[in-house]
């Protein structure tokens, strides 16, 4: 008889912890999640990844040409944001600095003879995470790299897709104020949602950057998010949309590339790597279909493609292919022609 009560009883504690556990996995924690703005936040944005630091600091970064600044974004409802930045000399006077806190920073952005471009970068990341790739890129172009507000020494608060998008038109303009360069835009990871995003808004005010390169593209936040494990392991339940991926949409954290993407009026060029664990390339892959299938190559240009074979590039180090250098050098060509055929059309 003790035998079996105990039995019993045992029974019943493992039925009751079971369904206390479940409770707990299937109710409390996405239920938690729909509500908690902060949660939803530090998924898209994690911005507690990334250290204070110095960033005037060339010597440790081991890059020269480089001047450390900070414009103050001026909108309405932009909270006083001030973002850091990096401008990032093109290789060709490099050579000509003595002494880089000297050196005529404002004059190089005057001067229309080199290309800019705005790099926005991916969202564990700031401005100092992407220097060999920077290197590269100043082959062909004055870059401007820019942290997202809360990012680095941004300052601001209230992270989300419309308040970056824009802080970043706010930088654009303040370039086209300076410059009559030819400005392109290159986003990494969560900044190819910042790009389209930008370019599609700016097309509303009738600007248009000469071309966007996208690496590691996705089609929106909720559409990676479908392809973890995590969501992968709540797919069954009922309440999935409302309590977990719904909410991202709502908090205006979606970066939805799927739909800016269309209006995106310059050559596109996406990169993106096979064995890329952090953002499928079938994502991308089906970005670029969504681009080509919703374009009138006349008037908005061609989309190029190029997915590489796994070679251990992953989603940070796409400047490791060797062919890279020669498809940016393509690229703009093809984009600098494409603006030109434009001009003259209009004139």
């Amino acid at each position: 008889m003790c035998s079996g009560r105990c039995c019993k009883s045992y029974g019943i504690f493992t039925v009751t912890l079971l369904f206390i556990v479940a409770i707990l996995l299937f109710v409390i924690i996405p239920v938690t999640f729909m509500f908690s703005a902060s949660i939803q936040k530090s998924i898209v944005f994690p911005t507690y990844l990334i250290d204070a630091k110095n960033y005037s600091d060339f010597e440790k970064y081991g890059i020269t040409g480089v001047r450390n600044m900070y414009i103050d974004v001026s909108y309405p409802h932009s909270e006083n944001v001030t973002l850091g930045v990096w401008q990032i000399l093109p290789m060709e006077i490099v050579s000509d600095i003595v002494k880089n806190e000297e050196y005529n920073f404002d004059g190089v952005l005057s001067n229309e003879k080199y290309n800019i471009l705005l790099y926005l970068h991916g969202n564990g990341s700031d401005r100092t995470n992407s220097i060999n790739l920077y290197e590269l890129l100043r082959e062909f172009f004055h870059i401007f790299a820019v942290d997202y507000r809360g990012y680095g020494d941004s300052t601001g608060f209230n992270l989300t897709d419309t308040n970056i998008v824009n802080d970043m038109a706010f930088i654009y303009k303040w370039l086209r104020e300076r410059s009559r360069a030819k400005i392109f835009v290159w986003g990494h990871s969560l900044g190819t949602g910042v790009a389209t995003h930008l370019i599609s808004d700016l097309k509303k005010s009738n600007e248009c950057v000469a071309g966007l390169v996208l690496e590691a593209p996705f089609t929106s936040v909720v559409d990676v998010m479908k392809t973890s494990p995590l969501i992968k392991f709540y797919s069954f339940l009922p309440w999935l949309h409302t309590t977990i991926l719904n909410p991202i949409i709502k908090r205006d954290i979606n970066f939805d590339s799927k739909t800016y993407i269309t209006n995106v009026d310059c050559p596109i060029m996406i990169l993106h790597a096979e064995d890329d664990e952090a953002i499928p390339f079938s994502i991308a892959t089906e970005l670029y279909y969504t681009a080509v299938n919703h374009r009138n190559f006349t008037y908005q240009g061609n989309v190029t493609y190029h997915l590489y074979s796994p070679n251990g590039y992953g989603h940070m180090c796409l400047y490791l292919e060797t062919d890279l250098p020669h498809q940016i050098d393509v690229f703009v060509d093809q984009c600098l022609e494409f603006a030109k055929d434009r001009l003259s059309e209009r004139s």
